[in-house]
């Protein structure tokens, strides 16, 4: 029998009929086991389907199919992908992603991955000496930095040209290199984590992730490295101002980078944390010069790694002893603290500031902190940073 002569039915339908293993095995039913299904749904009445024909709920099944969850495929469908990639490589995971047609095949995209791209420089349009003049300080500064010489400086103009820095007409701004390095990032690290850290589950290799692929984290690091001082941009004063607070907040902490969100807290017998503003800024060129290096060196994922390894050892190493959390999470898994949250505050209009205060309980007595952030959720974070400051006293 077609498939399309099949009636949707409800698995209740079902109940107490007897079918044989082979059949229950395959999932397909003999003439005699759908003549047995005919005669229980007709002895239940009518077919119950919506006016288009559509299963009234989800519990509804097909006869000869079975309804697998979207998020079960998804995960299939990228277990296999990485199947293939431990496997055979890259390559062979290009090849696999093209047979699902997920990427269209006669696009030939194993091609992109190592091919030269153009720059002023190779098409002759520039010399070096022209891009040490718009960046205006010399390409070996940040070459000792990173660790890495560029075979071509035209990249690492483009990693560092803020989009409004018009003295540059030789590339574009970092903002497309900036897309390629984080996904450069999120999959070096990801491999590494899955190479290395065995032991963890798979909810703690995320969050693993997540604590050394972030804004934060990034930033700190061209902080670290000395690297926004060679930013080109226009003259930007809440911008400057921005990337000064953070630089000394930074400086202050010697530049520890111990959790994925960082707050002010001046002083210990304070009762209101503030979320320190982090300039998207100093990620993106962080992810702007690893893309950079991916480019100039023809796609060598060794060679980036190289870079990024340096950079980051301590705290890929660090963070997975011991993986940073939310400090929200931290608080509500405070078994005896009983945090509840208030309401949100609009403190200044005019500068965009939310504060967000929060009781806890400490020795039978209530505390009450507060937060203050841009919104609402940074507020919330930088009040349940304060509060584990006063459960820790």
């Amino acid at each position: 029998m077609e498939l399309t002569q099949v009636p949707l039915i409800r698995p209740i339908f079902l109940i107490g009929i007897q079918f044989p293993k082979s059949e229950v095995l395959d999932g397909k039913l003999s003439q005699e086991s759908m003549d047995m299904v005919r005669e229980r749904y007709t002895d239940c009445g009518t077919y119950e389907l919506e006016a288009d024909g559509r299963a009234q709920n989800a519990m509804q099944l097909y006869v000869h199919s079975q309804a697998v969850p979207d998020k079960s495929v998804a995960d299939c469908v990228e277990a296999l992908i990485g199947t293939y990639l431990l496997s055979g490589g890259i390559t062979a995971a290009v090849k696999v992603v093209e047979w699902m047609k997920i990427i269209p095949p006669e696009d030939d995209f194993g091609e992109y991955l190592h091919r030269r791209v153009p720059t002023a420089i190779s098409e002759g349009k520039a010399t070096a000496q022209n891009i040490d003049f718009l960046l205006s300080y010399s390409t070996a500064d940040v070459e000792a930095i990173i660790k890495y010489k560029f075979r071509d400086p035209s990249f690492l103009l483009e990693a560092l040209s803020h989009p409004s820095y018009i003295r540059n007409r030789l590339t574009r701004s970092y903002e497309r290199l900036e897309f390629l390095g984080d996904a450069i990032l999120d999959f070096l690290i990801t491999s590494h984590i899955f190479e290395v850290c065995g032991d963890l589950k798979p909810g703690e290799m995320t969050d693993l992730r997540s604590a050394l692929v972030n804004n934060v984290t990034f930033a700190s690091y061209v902080v670290k490295l000395g690297l926004h001082k060679f930013l080109c941009s226009e003259l930007n004063p809440t911008l400057d101002a921005a990337i000064i607070m953070f630089v000394e907040h930074q400086e202050q902490r010697d530049h520890e980078i111990v959790e994925d969100v960082l707050y002010l807290i001046d002083e210990e017998e304070c009762h209101i944390a503030e979320y320190v503003e982090v300039p998207k800024v100093l990620s993106d060129i962080y992810e702007a010069l690893v893309g950079a290096i991916f480019l100039d060196s023809g796609g060598d994922l060794q060679a980036v790694w190289k870079v990024v390894y340096a950079i980051m050892h301590k705290e890929i190493h660090s963070f997975s002893n011991r993986i940073p959390q939310q400090p929200v999470k931290i608080l509500y898994e405070k078994i005896h603290a009983c945090p509840v949250f208030g309401k949100a505050e609009v403190i200044n209009p005019d500068i965009p500031r939310i504060r967000v205060g929060v009781t806890v309980t400490k020795n039978d007595r209530l505390h009450t902190v507060f937060g203050i952030g841009r919104n609402k959720s940074q507020a919330k974070r930088a009040a349940a940073k304060m509060a584990l400051k006063v459960l820790s006293l």
